[in-house]
C-alpha cells in the first residue's frame, strides 16, 4: 500500500491489509450515516453511500454526473443533461458541507475521514495518523481551501474551567458554542484540537476564548474575541447561568448568545470585516471580498454601495456556484432594495426568491437561509409558502437561537400571530441581545389589537434606524394617541428619511404589513399625524 500524505489509496491488489482498510472505511461510513451530528438529507446520505461503495469497489468510472444522477436521483441517464439539471453538483456541495460540519462537531480526527474533493465525485479517505515520512499530522484540506480563498476563520478554544467536576459541563458548552457559530453565517469555524492536528492554527483570523466558574448553583461565564492580525481584544463580556440568572436554558443559551454576538450577520466579526472593506484594506481576500462588500453595505447604510455589492456577488455566484453565502447575500440585497426602494436598480422580488431558493438548496438545515426565503415570499404575498418554509427551520435547528426571533417575526407577519408572538417573546427571554425585528413584530401585534401605548413603547425600542420604518412606527402610534405636536415632528423626520413617502407609502407599508385591516390602521395613524398618503 502506498500513501500520499495521509490520503489512503486503496490498491487494486486486495491483500489482507487492503481488505481491513476497506472494512474500516465501511464501518466508519455506517457510524457517520447513523450519527445525529451528520445533518445530511436522505438523498445526500444515499449519494455518500453510493460514491464510497463505488470507490471501494474500484469503479471510479461510475463516479460522474450522469451515472450518479441515474443511480441516486432516479434520472434517466440517456436523457440527462448536467447543464439543464445541476442536481448532482448541488447535492455534492450540500454533502461536502454536511461532512465538514460532522467532523467539526465530533472532533473525529483520529480515525478515517471521508472527503469529497471539490471538482469531482471520487471520495478520498484520510486518517489523523502521522505520516511516517514527515511525522506531521494530516492537513484538513477543506480548511486549506478555505484559507486559499481568503475566507476568515475563527479558532474556538476549549472552554476553560477551574474545578475538575466541571469538565463535562465545559465540554458541552464548547460543543454548543461551536455548533451555534456554524449555524450563523459566513465566517468559518475551527476548534483548537483540529488546528493542532492540522498544524493550521496560526492562519485563523480570530480566536474565541471562554471560561466558566461555578458559584453554588450559578455559573459565571466570561468570553473574549481576539483579532489575531493585531493581537487586540475586540470584544468581551460576562454572563451568568443558573437559578435566578435570567437565562432560561442555563449554559446552553449562554453559549448560543455568545455565538450570536460574535458570529451573526450583525456580530462583532462582521463589523470588523465591514470596517476593513470601507477602509480599503480588507484582510480577507479572494471569494470573501464580495461577502465583505455586502457586510459594508448593511453597516454603512449607503445606497450607492448597493450596486457594486450586487455586481461583485453576481460574479462570485457565477464563478463559485456552491457558496451558499453568495446566494444568500444576493437574495438579501435584492429583497432590501425591492422592499425599501433604495435605488433605481431593478431587483424584482421573483429574483430574490430564486436566489434564496439556491441558498436553501445548498444549506437546507440553515435557519438563516429559510428565513430569508420566507421573508422574500412574504414580501411577494405568498403567505402560505412563507409559513411552510418557517415550519422547517425549528425542526432542523432544535433549541438554537440563531435567527429564532426572525422566524417568530415572519410567522406573525405572515398571519400566524399567536405562534409568532409567542416565539418572539420566548426568544427575548432567552436572549437579551435579540435582533430589532422582534420590536417591529410586537409593535404590529399591539397595533392590530388597538393597544397604542404598548405599540408606542415597542416603536421606541426598535433600534434599527436605517431607512424609514422606525419613524413610521412612532408617527403612527403618536397619531393614534392624539399627541399632535410630537406626531408632526416625527412625520417630518419620516419624510426626511424617505422624501417620497406620501406618494409611495401605501406600497412600502404593504411589503411587510399584509393584513388589510392592520395596513389600514397604520395608514390611519399616519393620517391622524398629519401625513396623508396618496
Amino acid at each position: 500500500m502506498q500513501t500520499r500524505g495521509s490520503i489512503v489509496e486503496l490498491p487494486v491488489n486486495r491483500d489482507q491489509r487492503s481488505v481491513s482498510r476497506q472494512q474500516a472505511v465501511r464501518d466508519h461510513l455506517e457510524r457517520l450515516l447513523h450519527s445525529a451530528e451528520f445533518d445530511a438529507s436522505a438523498r445526500s446520505r444515499a449519494f455518500l453511500r453510493f460514491v464510497v461503495d463505488q470507490a471501494l469497489d474500484r469503479h471510479e468510472e461510475n463516479l460522474n454526473q450522469s451515472v450518479i444522477a441515474a443511480a441516486v436521483f432516479g434520472r434517466k441517464s440517456e436523457d440527462f443533461d448536467a447543464v439543464l439539471d445541476p442536481i448532482v453538483r448541488v447535492q455534492a456541495g450540500r454533502l461536502r458541507r454536511s461532512l465538514e460540519r460532522y467532523y467539526l462537531l465530533t472532533g473525529n480526527t483520529g480515525t478515517i475521514q471521508i472527503r469529497l474533493p471539490k471538482g469531482g465525485y471520487v471520495p478520498v479517505f484520510e486518517t489523523g495518523a502521522p505520516d511516517n515520512r514527515g511525522g506531521e499530522a494530516s492537513v484538513n484540506r477543506s480548511a486549506a481551501a478555505t484559507r486559499a480563498s481568503g475566507w476568515p476563520i475563527v479558532l474556538v478554544h476549549p472552554v476553560e474551567f477551574s474545578a475538575p467536576h466541571d469538565a463535562q459541563v465545559a465540554s458541552r458548552m464548547n460543543d454548543e458554542l461551536t455548533m451555534e457559530l456554524c449555524r450563523h453565517g459566513d465566517v468559518r469555524v475551527m476548534r483548537q484540537f483540529d488546528a493542532e492536528a492540522s498544524a493550521q492554527g496560526p492562519s485563523a483570523r480570530f480566536e474565541l476564548r471562554s471560561g466558566l466558574r461555578r458559584e453554588g448553583e450559578t455559573y459565571d461565564i466570561c468570553a473574549r474575541l481576539v483579532d489575531r492580525t493585531t493581537g487586540q481584544q475586540i470584544w468581551s463580556d460576562e454572563y451568568q447561568a443558573g437559578p435566578g440568572s435570567g437565562f432560561r436554558s442555563s449554559l446552553d443559551d449562554v453559549a448560543r448568545v455568545i455565538a450570536g454576538r460574535v458570529g451573526a450577520e450583525q456580530g462583532v466579526m462582521a463589523r470588523v470585516l465591514a470596517g476593513e472593506f470601507e477602509a480599503g484594506r480588507p484582510e480577507a481576500t479572494g471569494n470573501f471580498t464580495a461577502i465583505q462588500g455586502c457586510y459594508h453595505f448593511f453597516f454603512s447604510h449607503q445606497a450607492r454601495q448597493l450596486i457594486p455589492a450586487v455586481e461583485a456577488l453576481q460574479q462570485l455566484a457565477a464563478r463559485e456556484p456552491e457558496i451558499p453565502g453568495a446566494w444568500a447575500c444576493l437574495a438579501r440585497l435584492y429583497l432590501v432594495n425591492h422592499s425599501f426602494e433604495l435605488t433605481s436598480l431593478q431587483t424584482p422580488i421573483e429574483q430574490a426568491i430564486s436566489y434564496a431558493c439556491q441558498a436553501v438548496a445548498l444549506e437546507p438545515s440553515s435557519a438563516r437561509m429559510r428565513s430569508l426565503l420566507a421573508a422574500a415570499l412574504l414580501v411577494k404575498g405568498e403567505l402560505q409558502a412563507a409559513q411552510d418554509e418557517l415550519e422547517q427551520a425549528p425542526r432542523v435547528n432544535h433549541g438554537s437561537l440563531a435567527y429564532r426571533e426572525i422566524l417568530g417575526w415572519l410567522l406573525a407577519l405572515s398571519g400566524d400571530w399567536e405562534r409568532g408572538v409567542a416565539l418572539m417573546r420566548e426568544t427575548m427571554e432567552r436572549n437579551p441581545y435579540c435582533l430589532p425585528h422582534v420590536r417591529h413584530g410586537l409593535w404590529a401585534d399591539h397595533l392590530r389589537r388597538g393597544e397604542y401605548e404598548r405599540a408606542y413603547v415597542d416603536a421606541l425600542e426598535f433600534r434599527d434606524t436605517r431607512y424609514f420604518w422606525r419613524e413610521l412606527m412612532i408617527t403612527c402610534c403618536l397619531g393614534h394617541l392624539g399627541r399632535q405636536n410630537e406626531a408632526r415632528m416625527s412625520a417630518a423626520r419620516l419624510l426626511e428619511a424617505k422624501p417620497d413617502f406620501t406618494q409611495h407609502g401605501r406600497r412600502l407599508i404593504g411589503y411587510k404589513i399584509k393584513a388589510a385591516d392592520l395596513h389600514e390602521r397604520v395608514v390611519a395613524g399616519l393620517r391622524k399625524a398629519g401625513l396623508a398618503l396618496v
